[in-house]
C-alpha cells in the first residue's frame, strides 16, 4: 500500500499539468503475495507489487488517454502530456457528454490488518494442513493460496474525488489421483472466512469418490450444479451482455428480453459494490458510486448496468460500473438470490441426471442468449433414482445459459463466494436445472 495521501498526491500532479482544463485520472495499486504448491509441496512463493495511473484527458468532444506504471515526477508528466496529445489526435465523438458529475461513494471498511500481513509461514501452514489431508488419501495436491491488498483513488477537475482500499485472500485446491481430481476454492477480503481444513476435505472427498469413472453418452440431462459451475455461468452472463454498451451495439443477450420474463421465478440477480458479503468496491474507475442494480428479478430481465458514457447516450445517470480505465461497464460484484433446496435434496430428487462440480475452458459460442461452449471437469457423477451412483467421465457442453436459467427448478439455501483473479466476484447457490445440453465426450 502507498496510502491515501500518496495516491490523492499523485492524482493532484497528474491534472495539474500545462494544458489540461479538463480531465480525470484513476490510480490503482495491488500488493499480491502467492504460494503455489503441487505434488503436496511448495514450490513457489511471490511477491508483487505495482501501481498504475491511468489519465484520460478531454478536449471538446476528444478524449486521449495515457497510464504508466512510473510514479515519479518525470512520468506523472509525461503520461500527461501523451494523453493531451492523444486527445488531439482523437476524431471528435458527438455521443460524448464530458467527464461525470462527482458523488459520494458509500465507505466501506473492507481493508483487513490480519489478511494484509498474512505471511509465507502462515500461509505455508495452510498448504502444509492441505497437503497432509491429500496424502492421508494417497492423493496429490496442488493449487495456490494468495492474499494482498488493492487500493482505488479517483480525481477529477469536475470535482470527483474517492477512494477505497480493500484486502482480498483466496485458497484454490485440486486434489488428484490416478484416475480421478477433485477441485474446491474459497476467497474472501478476510483470510479468517477461508475454512481451509473445509475446502480441503471437499477436494479430497470429489478425488477419491472420481476414481474410475465410467463414460456416459452425450445428450440432455437434468444436471444438480455445484456453486463453481454456477459462479461460471453468473460471470459469463455479466461479460457477455449485463453491460449497456453490449446492449446499444445489439450483442448482448438482454437485447429482445428487457421487460421478459426469461428466467424462472426462482432467479434474481443483482449487482451491488458496497455489499460486504461480496469483494466491494464502491465506486467505479470514473469516481462514480456504485448503485445496487437489479439485473434479473424473479426471472425478468431489467435494466443493464452504466458508464457515464452509456449512460450518456440513452439518457440515464451512471449506475457506477465503468470497468478499469478502459473498458466497458460491467456488473463484477454480483449476488444470485438463495432459495431453500439444499445440494442433497435436490440429488434425491433428480430421476436420472449429472451432478457437476465445475465448468472448465468455457468460450462463447453466440453472445447473443449468450450461447457457451466448454467441459465439465474435476468431479462429475451419474444421478439414478435420486443417489449418485458412479463417477463419469467429462462430458462437452454447448448451451445458451439464459435457456439453461429458464429450466432452473430449484436453488440452493447457502451461497458461496468467489473471487475470480481480475476483481470479479460473484456469491452464487447450487442450482438444479431440468434440461442441460451435452454435445460431446473429452478425453
Amino acid at each position: 500500500m502507498i496510502g491515501q495521501e500518496r495516491c490523492e498526491a499523485v492524482l493532484s500532479q497528474a491534472l495539474n499539468q500545462p494544458n489540461i482544463k479538463e480531465a480525470d485520472a484513476y490510480l490503482s495499486v495491488q500488493d499480491l503475495n502467492l504460494t503455489r504448491f503441487a505434488s503436496n509441496d511448495i514450490h513457489q512463493n511471490v511477491s508483487h507489487s505495482n501501481a498504475q495511473l491511468h489519465i484520460r484527458v478531454v478536449v471538446g468532444k476528444r478524449q486521449g488517454r495515457a497510464t504508466t506504471n512510473d510514479l515519479s515526477d518525470g512520468g506523472i508528466q509525461k503520461a500527461a502530456k501523451l494523453a493531451h496529445q492523444n486527445a488531439l489526435l482523437m476524431p471528435e465523438d458527438p455521443d460524448f457528454n464530458g467527464l461525470p458529475s462527482p458523488g459520494v461513494p458509500t465507505q466501506v471498511a473492507t481493508h483487513d490488518l490480519d489478511t494484509a500481513s498474512y505471511n509465507p509461514d502462515s500461509r505455508a501452514k495452510v498448504v502444509a494442513s492441505v497437503c497432509g489431508l491429500a496424502a492421508d488419501g494417497g492423493l496429490e495436491a496442488s493449487g495456490f493460496f494468495r492474499n494482498g491488498t488493492q487500493e482505488s483513488a479517483v480525481t477529477s477537475t469536475k470535482g470527483a474525488k474517492a477512494y477505497h482500499a480493500g484486502t482480498f485472500a483466496g485458497l484454490l485446491v485440486m486434489a488428484i489421483s490416478d484416475t480421478s481430481a477433485g477441485w474446491s476454492k474459497g476467497g474472501s477480503w478476510r483470510v479468517e472466512d477461508i475454512d481451509s481444513d473445509a475446502l480441503a476435505a471437499e477436494a479430497v472427498d470429489k478425488a477419491l469418490k472420481g476414481q474410475n469413472p465410467q463414460p456416459v453418452e452425450p445428450g440432455e440431462y437434468t444436471v444438480v450444479l455445484d456453486p463453481y459451475a454456477v459462479d461460471d455461468m453468473l460471470s459469463s452472463l455479466s461479460l457477455y451482455g449485463m453491460g449497456a454498451l453490449a446492449v446499444q451495439e445489439g450483442r448482448s443477450w438482454m437485447n429482445g428480453l428487457i421487460g421478459e420474463q426469461a428466467m424462472s421465478p426462482l432467479i434474481s440477480i443483482w449487482d451491488d459494490g458496497a455489499d460486504m458479503e461480496g469483494w466491494p468496491v464502491p465506486f467505479d474507475a470514473e469516481g462514480v458510486p456504485r448503485q445496487r442494480t437489479q439485473l434479473i428479478q424473479a426471472g425478468v430481465v431489467l435494466e443493464p448496468v452504466h458508464n457515464s458514457y452509456t449512460a450518456g447516450k440513452d439518457g440515464k445517470q451512471s449506475t457506477g460500473h465503468q470497468y478499469g480505465f478502459t473498458g466497458p461497464p460491467v456488473a463484477s460484484n454480483l449476488f444470485m438470490k438463495s432459495g431453500d433446496s439444499s445440494l442433497e435434496k435436490m440429488i434425491v430428487s433428480t430421476q436420472r441426471g449429472l451432478y457437476i462440480t465445475r465448468f472448465h475452458y468455457t468460450r462463447v459460442v453466440h453472445n447473443r442468449n449468450c450461447v457457451m461452449t466448454g467441459m465439465t471437469r474435476d468431479g462429475t457423477f451419474l444421478i439414478e433414482d435420486g443417489q449418485i451412483t458412479h463417477p463419469v467421465k467429462d462430458l462437452r457442453f454447448t448451451q445458451s445459459y439464459v435457456e439453461a436459467l429458464a429450466e432452473v427448478e430449484a436453488v440452493g439455501s447457502q451461497s458461496k463466494l468467489m473471487l475470480n483473479e481480475v476483481g470479479f466476484a460473484t456469491k452464487v447457490p447450487a442450482l438444479k436445472i431440468s434440461r442441460f445440453n451435452f454435445t460431446g465426450v473429452t478425453v
